[in-house]
């Protein structure tokens, strides 16, 4: 279904603003030879459904309450792309069930501070299309810190959920 739906091609102009990290300025090829833009998000939203929205859900909320510093790299964009990830490599419902959802969260980071430690994230979709390009290298280390910190309290401690 999802290789039906493909994508949509929007026009800048009207429906998307150019997604520059902060701190830098656009590009005169981003805002003068892309006049459109593909937005997957009818497919992300066909792949993250039930539990799957409720893991992303409880993924931000840690996201903007741990990770989120000045210049952080670390997205929201980011923490879906890579929850697209490990929907592909757990694909059945019962694997999204409550006693499995922090299970499902300690995936996605461990490969968040994968993604920050080699450099790269790529997009769900676009492979060759890296996430995490012209980061600052002490800022993906940092991040990647501030990862593993969270998911040492997350893997330590049974209820760490309830209390983050």
């Amino acid at each position: 279904q999802v290789k039906q739906e493909g994508f949509d091609l929007c026009s800048r102009d009207t429906s998307l603003q150019i997604v520059v990290p902060k701190g830098q300025q656009p590009s005169a090829s981003s805002m003068e030879g892309d006049a459109f833009a593909m937005c997957m998000q009818t497919s992300e939203n066909l792949l993250i459904v039930g539990q799957r929205r409720r893991c992303l859900a409880m993924l931000k909320c840690l996201r903007d309450t741990h990770l989120d510093v000045p210049g952080t790299p670390v997205t929201n964009y980011i923490v879906k792309t890579l929850l697209l990830g490990e929907c592909e490599k757990h694909p059945h419902e019962f694997e999204w069930e409550d006693e499995c959802l922090g299970d499902r969260i300690i995936g996605v980071f461990l490969q968040l501070v994968s993604c920050l430690q080699c450099r790269r994230c790529p997009h769900y979709f676009l492979p060759q299309m890296d996430l995490l390009r012209g980061r600052p290298p002490q800022l993906l280390d940092q991040a990647a810190r501030q990862v593993w910190a969270l998911l040492r309290r997350l893997m330590l401690n049974a209820h760490a959920l309830e209390t983050l």
